[in-house]
């Protein structure tokens, strides 16, 4: 037996879409760190039933969603062609949804080095630190310290 550690998740939005009476069919908006497969064992138990998942399909996953996918072999076929950079996205596009907050190049080189700096009073969160258009790093920020959590590399 595999024992999953319980985490906090949070279901936002839990619709039966379909139901034929051997199986259901769900639409899920969750948190992130939510194991569908668990919630669907869940769920059996709750009905004292049994279940499996047949089929799982992730619509979004933060501000993409499956308009902005590409099939695996399309994407391959970019890949290995004369412009692979048709199948890539700017790094900024998956991070859409986190705060900016704009860094000199003095505090842009200590952040690129790892080095913790001292930050804006700003609310205590995540932030993309960027020096003019570039990303810098992914960074906390909390009583005017500024820590890195990820850095990007950019030549």
């Amino acid at each position: 037996d595999v024992q999953l550690p319980p985490r906090a998740i949070t279901i936002h939005g839990l619709k039966l879409l379909d139901c034929d009476g051997d199986s259901a069919t769900f639409e899920v908006h969750c948190s992130k760190g939510t194991y569908i497969r668990s919630l669907a064992r869940d769920i059996a138990r709750a009905l004292d039933s049994r279940g499996h998942v047949r089929m799982l399909q992730r619509s979004t996953a933060g501000a993409f969603t499956l308009d902005d996918a590409m099939a695996l072999d399309k994407c391959l076929q970019l890949l290995h062609g004369a412009r692979p950079q048709q199948a890539l996205l700017p790094l900024t596009a998956g991070l859409d949804d986190i705060p900016v907050i704009a860094v000199d190049p003095a505090s842009a080189l200590a952040l690129q080095r790892g080095q913790r700096i001292g930050g804006p009073d700003v609310k205590t969160g995540q932030y993309i630190a960027t020096c003019g258009s570039v990303p810098v790093a992914l960074v906390r920020i909390a009583d005017n310290d500024m820590q890195v959590v990820r850095g990007f590399n950019f030549d």
